[in-house]
């Protein structure tokens, strides 16, 4: 899709510099609390906008760091958004339902939290006059091609994920102009270690699996996909704020490296170089698979980002971590998206908009 840049408008926003005020929308998450952390270090003042859903655990070692405050709310409410937004610089979008069978789970409720509260967010940063939004998006927005695919190729998401994704971006994208500036980012698959940690996703899941048991399944196995580490994740959205928005507004960024385009056989192959004598066993796929290789390109030129860190490097940090017992069980329920949120409470309370509140954390910012 076309979008407007600051170029058309001919009035450039300044990088993001510290000390800035950057809201992080589920700063508590896998993503977010590496994120908060790395601002935080850099000298900027962060709120966070999370529900909580999956606790605090991402983010209790920060609380007491000067310049962080805490808002718990879901961004479906208007009040908490509002609160939360005031007086921002910037705002980083990366709250939502995440992953496929999460997703699947309740559709009508992963487009109101993933697509509608998007809008709406959006729409309050531009009445606030915050310039900077950069949102949070995912590769599977690609579905399945045999071609190299970049910003500009065909977008076909086979999951309700991915569609919730794909949406957002087209609303969110249509607002650009008079001063609002969103950046879309669109992630591969996350892998690596987190303060919020996640055995969900598939290199994580596949190493911590060889660990404890010897053996992995991958189904089908030929399929493609993008892979990016979660600090190189982190990373690029820093790249981005301290990005001119001449460089990034209005744009979309595939975020991952050339190199890390991996069929999941090749994961596996990996997780065995690293984990010797696990055993392998390849299954038929059991669904339609997303299945796309992505070119990296866009980013690197306007922001100079480029990934630290390849799968291997995860691989070793998650079987680390699992062997000397760091996670001492990869299946428990808050490890998983899907399965926290398949015990039924949380969802009731998500599809009700009644989530269990946190005492808010006092603005140290002043």
């Amino acid at each position: 899709m076309t979008s407007k840049t600051p170029g058309d408008a001919g009035a450039p926003v300044q990088p993001v510099q510290p000390p800035s005020r950057i809201c992080v929308v589920g700063g508590a998450g896998f993503l977010g609390s590496i994120l908060v952390e790395l601002l935080l270090d850099e000298g900027h003042q962060v709120t966070i906008l999370d529900a909580l859903l999956y606790g605090d655990e991402g983010i209790r070692h920060l609380l007491d760091r000067p310049g962080l405050s805490l808002v718990p709310g879901d961004l479906r409410d208007i009040a908490a958004t509002i609160h939360a937004f005031r007086d921002a610089h910037a705002v980083v979008h990366l709250g939502a339902l995440v992953g496929d069978p999460a997703c699947d789970i309740d559709e009508r409720l992963t487009l109101d939290i993933n697509r509608d509260a998007t809008v709406k967010a959006a729409a309050i940063a531009r009445g606030l006059g915050i310039s900077r939004f950069v949102f949070a998006s995912t590769c599977s927005v690609y579905g399945a091609s045999s071609d190299l695919l970049d910003e500009s190729s065909p977008l076909g998401p086979i999951s309700v994920y991915a569609r919730s994704k794909m949406e957002s971006e087209q609303l969110l994208l249509a607002q650009s102009g008079n001063g609002f500036w969103p950046t879309v980012l669109r992630f591969g698959t996350l892998y690596g270690r987190s303060q919020r940690e996640r055995f969900d996703l598939v290199v994580n899941l596949l190493t911590a699996q060889a660990v404890a048991t010897g053996e992995i399944t991958v189904f089908g196995g030929r399929q493609w996909r993008p892979f990016v580490h979660v600090r190189d994740g982190a990373e690029a959205i820093l790249a981005c704020l301290k990005a001119p928005s001449a460089a990034v507004g209005g744009q979309v960024f595939n975020v991952g490296a050339d190199d890390q385009n991996h069929r999941l056989t090749e994961i596996a192959e990996i997780i065995s170089q690293v984990v010797p004598g696990v055993r392998v066993r390849v299954a038929p796929a059991t669904a339609q698979e997303a299945d796309y290789r992505v070119c990296f390109a866009a980013i690197r030129s306007a922001t100079g980002f480029s990934p630290r860190r390849t799968v291997a490097d995860g691989v070793a940090e998650i079987a680390g971590a699992v062997s000397r017992g760091a996670v001492p069980d990869y299946t428990d329920a808050r490890y998983s998206n899907f399965k926290a949120l398949s015990g039924g409470e949380v969802l009731a309370a998500l599809a009700g908009n009644e989530l269990p509140g946190a005492a808010p954390v006092p603005s140290a910012i002043g």
